[in-house]
């Protein structure tokens, strides 16, 4: 029988996915949650409440505990580094939060500190790959042919930093984020186009702006375009744009707009979210297009599928199938895209 891994969340800065897991873990008969630790008090007591779990301020005290298996980052990304760091060197398997660093520097020293301790990573920047494995198995089966372009939508709305706060703050905040919607809405899918290509990027050019949230200090809206090694070209427009019902607050996700497609030389996919059915395919040699309804357990709260991931690769000491060195290269590609924008010009990756 396999055994029942023990978890703690590190940060409640990244709220949304600090309880999302905490409220898969009573039905999930794999892992139990045991610990949080964040700074603020009064956030860390509600949370611990809600869950009848232990609630540390300090992260290195949760750290030294050794009954703990896995962590789950979800602090603010300016601390995400440090306590990727820490944890490893812990000894602790990790779920880590996106995008992974501030810098390219930070997210160096990240990976090497989790190779160095042999630690498990799966990092959330990967999530939308677990999300689209069935899709990958259908293009690698060749049902439209080879990929050459790939196009990705993603608009939703700004975040809030906790439970009706109605504000975005540190989501916003410069000190905390290395960049706003693009990367924050986007490092999801640039991991995806080089996954779905097979080939890394090696190319960006990007534009950023503020179209609804005028008052922030990060773009609310960004458009990119990633050229990979093997000439497979992705655009991205990623953005906060999403005002409806309010222009500040968690928006239902119905109203967001994710749409994936997949342009392929004999046929094409187009996977679109909270629409039913969300999945078109133009397979090669078919006559039109046929709608299909996607599997919904990928896409409920109730299941933590990236802790799933990794608690069936400790399992089978096996290696994720998405790893901290695709969410480095994913991290390298948004980062040069910043660059592209601030410079008005194309950038190597």
């Amino acid at each position: 029988m396999n055994r029942k891994y023990r978890v703690a969340v590190l940060g409640l800065g990244h709220w949304y996915s600090a309880y999302n897991l905490a409220r898969s873990l009573p039905e999930y008969p794999r892992a139990e949650l045991i610990a949080a630790a964040w700074p603020d008090r009064q956030q860390l007591d509600a949370f611990a409440k809600t869950f009848c779990i232990h609630g540390y301020e300090n992260y290195h005290d949760l750290l030294a505990r050794e009954d703990i298996d896995i962590v789950h980052l979800a602090a603010p990304v300016s601390s995400l580094a440090e306590l990727a760091i820490a944890s490893a060197k812990a000894g602790k398997h990790i779920l880590l939060g996106k995008p992974m660093a501030m810098t390219l520097d930070e997210a160096d020293r990240t990976v090497e500190a989790i190779e160095s301790a042999g630690v498990t990573c799966v990092p959330y920047s990967g999530l939308t790959r677990l999300r689209t494995a069935d899709l990958k198995a259908r293009v690698d089966a060749g049902e439209i042919g080879d990929v050459i372009v790939m196009h990705q939508t993603s608009r939703w709305s700004i975040a809030e930093d906790g439970p009706g706060s109605g504000k975005p703050g540190w989501f916003a905040d410069p000190r905390h984020v290395p960049g706003g919607a693009l990367i924050d809405e986007g490092i999801y899918w640039i991991e995806l186009f080089e996954w779905m290509a097979g080939s890394p990027i090696v190319r960006a050019e990007a534009r950023l702006a503020n179209f609804v949230h005028k008052d922030i200090n990060v773009e609310d809206w960004g458009m990119a375009t990633f050229t990979c090694k093997n000439g497979v070209i992705a655009t991205l427009e990623a953005s906060w744009t999403i005002n409806s019902p309010k222009k500040t607050a968690p928006s239902p996700k119905q109203n967001a707009v994710v749409r994936l497609e997949l342009v392929g030389s004999r046929g094409e996919i187009i996977d679109q979210w909270f629409r039913s059915p969300g999945r078109a395919i133009l397979a090669a040699g078919a006559a039109d297009w046929v709608f299909q309804r996607q599997p919904e357990q990928s896409f409920s709260a109730t299941f933590p599928l990236a802790l799933n991931h990794l608690v069936e690769c400790l399992d089978n000491k096996r290696r994720p199938d998405v790893t901290v060195q695709q969410a480095r290269s994913a991290f390298r590609a948004a980062m040069a895209a910043y660059e592209s924008a601030r410079e008005g010009r194309p950038v190597k990756c």
